[in-house]
């Protein structure tokens, strides 16, 4: 357990989030990272998203 806290924390200072701690930032901020995972899948269907996957 130890490892993953020290993970996001590490994960949290490379993105300068330590410097804004309130929640409405950090929630922001997990929500915009969140979406840059979705952004490759915006214009296909589904089936092209299952055949990029399976190229993966």
């Amino acid at each position: 357990m130890q490892k993953t806290i020290q993970e996001i924390l590490e994960f949290r200072k490379e993105r300068g989030w330590h410097l804004n701690q309130d929640a409405r930032a950090l929630a922001i901020s997990i929500s915009l990272e969140a979406n840059e995972l979705l952004e490759p899948f915006q214009w296909k269907t589904g089936e092209g998203t299952t055949k990029q996957l399976k190229k993966n």
